[in-house]
């Protein structure tokens, strides 16, 4: 080695140079485990956070759902109240003479079904 390398080590060692690299190690050392423990404690809130947004999303589409179910009801049940409107009409007209015969033959063949109800 040459005499500034030795002088380097020489000063670093005579100015608590060394001292300093030794408490450094341990406090890397002590530190090393806690920062695994920071790790694994950042990891658990952060997959706590994202399980939380699902479990929100989640509750809020079955709400959703639930909504739109029971809209589908009510508009189930105006539909069936419109169709025995159309066939209380479409006995009315079959039943009264006099009718258009343009008329009858509309009523007789009402077209098949609508949305799977005959009329």
């Amino acid at each position: 080695m040459s005499a500034n390398v030795w002088a380097l080590i020489g000063a670093a060692v005579g100015g608590g140079g060394l001292a300093g690299v030794i408490g450094t190690l341990i406090t890397g050392a002590m530190n090393r485990p806690k920062t695994r423990a920071d790790a694994v404690a950042l990891l658990t809130d952060s997959a706590l956070k994202q399980v939380n947004e699902l479990q929100e999303r989640t509750a809020e589409a079955e709400r959703e759902a639930l909504a739109a179910r029971m809209q589908m009801r009510v508009l189930a049940g105006e539909i069936d109240a419109a169709v025995a409107t159309l066939r209380t009409w479409r006995s009315a007209i079959l039943s009264t003479p006099g009718v258009p015969e343009s008329l009858l033959v509309m009523v007789r063949d009402p077209g098949g079904t609508i949305n799977g109800r005959h009329l």
